[in-house]
């Protein structure tokens, strides 16, 4: 988590279909990234042992994914709030992505992250120009929109997919899974 404040990153350059689109597909994206991949592959930390392996690059979307469900609710209906926010890396470590969890507890996290984009999906679709505007502060950007809140969630599946793309070249297993939203947000 970051305890300071940067303007929120530009990223118009994708419609809101485009943006609907990578984030209905992020868990069958993610499924598809790692597919093939046999359980110590999915566990090597091949792009350093800072960096996260695809197993806990999975479990952490989808502890994030709570958070996003969460924060797309409240800024719907409570325009202007506070969005909570919590520290990734806490999480990675307190609840032990790599040793205490397990292939099932990584399909359930696929499954979870499917459920809570398919339970606010509704609500993007139901948005409106006016909706799209509504907003709250987070942790690290201050003011954030609805749009903008989309945005971070589509990119986030999408730069987590790109990582296991980068981390399959690595183990000499390539994919030709290709990017929905091939620009970062940051």
């Amino acid at each position: 988590m970051v305890d300071r404040t940067l303007q929120f990153p530009p990223y118009g350059q994708y419609t809101h279909d485009e943006l609907l689109d990578a984030f209905t597909k992020g868990a069958e994206r993610l499924r598809a990234a790692i597919a093939g991949l046999g359980e110590e592959d999915l566990r090597a930390r091949a792009r350093g042992p800072q960096k996260w392996s695809a197993h806990e690059i999975v479990m952490h979307t989808a502890d994030s994914e709570i958070q996003g469900a969460y924060r797309f609710r409240k800024i719907w209906a409570q325009s202007g709030c506070d969005l909570p926010g919590y520290d990734e890396d806490a999480w990675a470590r307190g609840l032990d992505y790599l040793g205490g969890h397990t292939a099932a507890d990584r399909d359930n996290a696929l499954e979870l992250l499917a459920n809570l984009r398919r339970a606010v999906t509704p609500l993007l679709l139901r948005a409106s120009g006016e909706t799209w505007k509504r907003w709250g502060t987070h942790h690290q950007f201050g003011k954030i929109t609805l749009r903008n809140m989309l945005e971070l969630y589509a990119d986030h599946s999408e730069r987590h997919v790109a990582q296991i793309l980068h981390l399959r070249g690595i183990l000499g297993k390539p994919s030709s899974l290709p990017m929905l939203l091939p620009e970062r947000l940051y």
